[in-house]
């Protein structure tokens, strides 16, 4: 049931009823009201990705620790606080007691412009989920890769479900080329490096086909021998792993980009962590690391 909820047809089902329903809101009620929930809303989206983004790396530096459960639901608790007192802010800056009377031309217009707050906060709300759920995903991937089982991956919560589902189909070809944060490269990349905490996973990873020549790209390599990377996959710190500045310098490197954005990353690592290819028995490619 959780798996068909949280699928991307579901979503891009959710996705085009959101659209509607505020387009009928501001058909309804004018664009006004709408925009200052859209802008509510979306300070509150930025506050929780802050939080899940740079909190972590403050913690290891106050603490030494990187508690998750302060983590995830510290992002949820700033986004809610924020997007209340940015509504907050804007109604007393607007002071608007409702809206006044309109003909029907005034409520398609208000209906059309209605579409650019939705679109705006589907973009930014599934940019969020993407990023928040790929550390959630990430964990999952370290348990199978230490039991050397899919099962936690079939097993992962919702975060990581639907961050998982917003990168297939036609929401996940839209959001992979509109994603500033690049959280799908990032997540990708994170994951191959994931694989190392095995090392019979690792030497299947290594001779993969596709993950192979992938491992061996020059900014892939700077980014396995980094200290700070190294650390953070020691420690299990995911979300700290996603948001280094070595992460994003990798990524700045147009070929590995395309690609990890041309991975096939289910069946890939369903592959190198069974060991069983999927046209038939366990085979690979042998890719030198040097």
């Amino acid at each position: 049931m959780i798996e068909q909820l949280t699928s991307e047809p579901t979503l891009r089902l959710v996705v085009l009823g959101f659209i509607a329903l505020c387009a009928v809101m501001g058909f309804l009620r004018g664009v006004g009201r709408l925009v200052l929930l859209g802008l509510a809303l979306a300070a509150g989206a930025a506050a929780a990705l802050a939080w899940f983004r740079y909190m972590p790396a403050l913690c290891i530096s106050w603490w030494g620790k990187n508690p998750e459960g302060f983590i995830k639901w510290g992002a949820v608790a700033a986004g809610l606080l924020a997007a209340f007192f940015a509504r907050k802010l804007l109604n007393g800056i607007v002071r608007s007691e409702g809206p006044g009377p309109m003909d029907r031309r005034t409520r398609v217009r208000s209906g059309l412009l209605g579409l650019l707050p939705a679109l705006l906060l589907v973009w930014g709300g599934a940019i969020a989920v993407r990023w928040a759920g790929a550390a959630s995903q990430l964990r999952h991937l370290e348990q199978a890769v230490t039991t050397q089982s899919m099962e936690p991956m079939q097993e992962a919560d919702i975060p990581a479900r639907l961050s998982r589902s917003l990168t297939k189909g036609i929401l996940g070809a839209l959001l992979n080329r509109m994603d500033p944060l690049s959280s799908h490269e990032a997540a990708t990349a994170a994951a191959l490096m994931v694989l190392q905490r095995e090392h019979h996973v690792w030497e299947r990873a290594v001779r993969h086909p596709l993950a192979g020549p992938v491992l061996i790209q020059p900014a892939m390599r700077r980014l396995r021998d980094d200290n700070d990377v190294s650390h953070a996959l020691s420690f299990s710190h995911y979300s700290r792993l996603l948001a280094l500045p070595e992460m994003n310098a990798a990524l700045d490197d147009l070929t590995l980009r395309e690609a990890l954005l041309s991975l096939d990353m289910e069946r890939v690592l369903e592959e190198i962590i069974t060991g069983r290819m999927a046209g038939g028995p366990p085979r690979a490619a042998v890719v030198p690391e040097s």
